[in-house]
């Protein structure tokens, strides 16, 4: 049975007695999700992890051989929690804190895992090992679901699961995630999970003789070798929640100081020295797994990947290669997605006459027409160019080459003070502000984070398509969809150089500080998973069609009330009447005017008729704060009301072009969807958007400043923008 989705801050699944509780940790990039999905299929739960916003993934699976084999544990299951991706458990970045502090235990919402299963990419072994290496020392009964066998076979490199199974000491199974391959193993070996024998570290003698020291100052009532391991992870500088009253402990505090100062002294860096350690053991365990190490099978493969990084990542090419992709995606959007957009406006228009055609004038067949059909109708048809958005953006995630795009951006990034990390919340950004925001907890300088939150919602999100695509489609459609393109990949261009722009000035100013490392990994290229780009499509598509018919539908019959009410006095509509011969357009237009929709955008058309907008842009621009693609419909709306004729829905692009001042000239001009254009690409008008900024900043004195400075560098950018293309004729 499917789960649904619960709200922020939900405990786990139902667990049922006797049921196991298995954690999937994983360095990123090593097909940990992949492997989740396989185990849990359908039967999955999301959440955030209570405080944070970091993301909680729970599901149930069935396990074969429970009983007996179970260790007393009857029921057959096991509840799934797909931790956040981590190459250390000694943590820096929110998600891989909750990723250890479940790891150990530490949560009070989370139970303690019965089953850790660590999945390690075989293609990378011996990186991968590294976390292996510290969860063995947390003595948790663990698996090694050894992922990607099939790319670490065409690289030459055979791995025998069962001497690796042997050097560890506990089950290893050999699995390809993404085929489903090995998965049923992987649950037999969940039941029988076993401690690792924990290694002998070569540590430098100095250290351990100061090991010694620091676990004699911890109070009593541990066993040596616990003492040891905390003694240890003090020394390296873990910052865990479990270690903060230990080492406000007036012995352990000085025995740390005075280790830490005759370490220095000698020239050892205690956490180097224990990586160190750890890679010693590592590469004893790997030289003993891999049977077989071919040459000739490897040195073509790693030559084509070569080859194609040297035009991928190059510092001309590489960009340039970026740019046409980018621009190619774009031209699809318009290209491909149009036959699709064009099928659902004519069904959603057919649906809306079949719907209202036998109902009587009034209220009811107004909201209905005017309301839902040319409102939430409206925002629907722009689903084709949504789900290909999502699609590309997936077959690059999938394919290996947003690593590469992530190089790239990193040395452009550095020259504005950004870290190298900011560029995948900023990438994510493009899809949506909120997740993208969320991602920023994988950096680990506050100041770096803040600076990349405050320029996120300058990426151009999927809720700013439908407006950019009903204004450059409208103003823009005789110049052909190439033309289009161009103007669409401007507005993208535009939210980065602003970004940019503004993150040079908050490094320098308000956020200023020292540059870090940027450490990124780069997976190996891969035919995309049609299953995992679908499901991504999907998953996003549904989203935004479940907002279209809660939030949006919400929104669109507020605004079709307000736009509806108060009625025109009758005596003011018969004047029209009888003034005008074909008057149902200046009636409809009259009571626009008249009602509380009119009312409000006349109120505030002083302030944005320098910007080129009329009232009926100044009600949209409002609605947009609810949600960037709620202006579409209000404009779908207003329209419905201001110029349809009666019991017929009007094309929203025909009547914005036929829309004209009392003095004849026309209200939508392309230097008019200029101007709009570039205050959607700057403005910040996305409720959500604050709330999860507030979240993450911990507290209302950054998003605050965000609302600010971003609407001002809208106004006045947009103010710029029709004022100069005024002086210059283009009005």
């Amino acid at each position: 049975m499917t789960q649904s989705c619960c709200s922020l801050g939900d405990a786990l699944l139902p667990r049922t007695k006797g049921e196991l509780v298995v954690a999937l940790a994983g360095n990123p990039n090593s097909g940990k999700t992949t492997i989740f999905n396989a185990l849990t299929g359908l039967r999955q739960k999301v959440a955030n992890y209570p405080g944070v916003t970091v993301e909680k993934k729970t599901g149930r699976c069935e396990l074969h051989g429970m009983g007996e084999r179970g260790g007393g544990k009857k029921g057959g299951g096991a509840q799934v929690i797909d931790l956040p991706g981590t190459y250390s458990l000694i943590s820096r970045a929110p998600d891989e804190q909750v990723a250890m502090e479940v790891l150990r235990g530490l949560r009070s919402d989370t139970p303690e895992p019965d089953v850790v299963v660590v999945v390690v990419d075989a293609s990378n072994l011996q990186r991968n090992l590294y976390l292996v290496s510290q969860l063995i020392e947390l003595g948790r009964p663990l698996v090694v679901a050894l992922n990607m066998m099939d790319v670490a076979k065409r690289r030459g490199l055979m791995i025998s699961a069962e001497k690796l199974e042997k050097k560890l000491g506990v089950p290893v199974v050999a699995v390809v995630g993404y085929k489903r391959r090995g998965i049923k193993q992987l649950k037999e070996a969940i039941v029988r999970a076993r401690v690792a024998p924990m290694p002998a570290w070569e540590l430098p003698e100095a250290m351990r003789e100061e090991l010694r020291g620091i676990s004699g100052a911890l109070p009593h009532g541990r066993s040596l070798t616990v003492a040891a391991q905390i003694a240890e992870r003090l020394l390296v500088g873990d910052q865990a929640s479990d270690l903060q009253e230990l080492m406000k402990v007036e012995g352990v505090a000085k025995a740390l100081e005075s280790s830490g100062r005759r370490l220095a002294e000698l020239r050892i860096d205690p956490m180097q020295a224990d990586i160190e350690a750890h890679y010693h053991w590592i590469d004893s365990v790997a030289q003993a797994a891999v049977a077989g190490h071919h040459d000739n099978a490897v040195t073509p493969r790693l030559r084509k990947t070569d080859r194609i990084d040297a035009i991928l990542i190059h510092k001309v090419w590489g960009l340039l290669t970026f740019v046409l992709i980018m621009a190619a995606i774009f031209v699809a959007i318009f290209w491909l997605a149009k036959p699709a957009m064009d099928a659902i406006n004519h069904s959603i228009q057919w649906l809306g006459q079949v719907v209202t055609v036998r109902l009587p004038e009034g209220p009811v067949k107004s909201l209905l027409n005017d309301g839902i059909f040319a409102g939430v109708g409206t925002v629907v048809s722009f689903v084709p160019q949504i789900a290909m958005l999502f699609m590309f953006l997936a077959i690059l995630e999938d394919s290996g080459y947003l690593a590469r795009a992530a190089f790239l951006m990193d040395r452009l990034l550095a020259r504005v003070g950004l870290h190298g990390k900011s560029f995948i919340p900023l990438l994510s950004s493009f899809a949506c502000a909120i997740p993208g925001i969320m991602a920023t907890r994988s950096i680990e300088d506050r100041r770096d984070r803040l600076a990349t939150i405050l320029i996120t919602p300058f990426m151009s999100c999927s809720a700013r398509l439908p407006v950019y695509m009903l204004l450059i489609g409208t103003l823009f459609g005789a110049y052909g969809w190439w033309f289009q393109a161009v103007v669409m990949l401007l507005c993208y261009a535009l939210g980065v150089l602003a970004a940019v722009a503004t993150a040079w000035v908050f490094k320098r100013s308000l956020l200023k500080g020292g540059a870090t490392t940027f450490i990124l990994e780069l997976p190996s290229y891969k035919v995309p998973q049609v299953s995992q780009v679908a499901r991504e499509v999907w998953s996003n598509a549904w989203e935004f069609l479940t907002k279209a018919g809660t939030t949006i539908l919400a929104f669109c019959v507020v605004l079709w009330a307000l736009a509806y009410y108060p009625r025109l006095p009758e005596a003011q509509e018969q004047a029209i009447r009888q003034q005008v011969a074909n008057a149902d357009n200046a009636v409809a237009a009259a009571q626009s005017a008249y009602s509380f929709v009119g009312r409000i955008g006349h109120g505030m058309e002083p302030a944005i008729r320098p910007l080129g907008f009329d009232w009926k842009m100044g009600v949209g621009l409002i609605g947009a704060f609810a949600a960037r693609e709620t202006f579409v419909s209000t404009m779908g709306i207003s329209y419905a009301v201001d110029t349809a004729e009666k019991g017929k829905m009007k094309n929203l692009s025909a009547a914005m072009q036929a829309d004209r001042y009392a003095d004849g000239r026309p209200v939508w001009t392309p230097l008019v969807a200029v101007s709009l254009l570039v205050w959607f690409v700057l403005a910040m008008q996305c409720i959500s958007t604050v709330a999860i900024a507030r979240r993450e900043t911990g507290g209302w004195r950054w998003p605050i400043f965000m609302i600010v400075y971003m609407n001002v560098l809208a106004y006045v950018s947009s103010l710029l923008v029709y004022q100069a293309g005024t002086w210059m004729g283009f009005a």
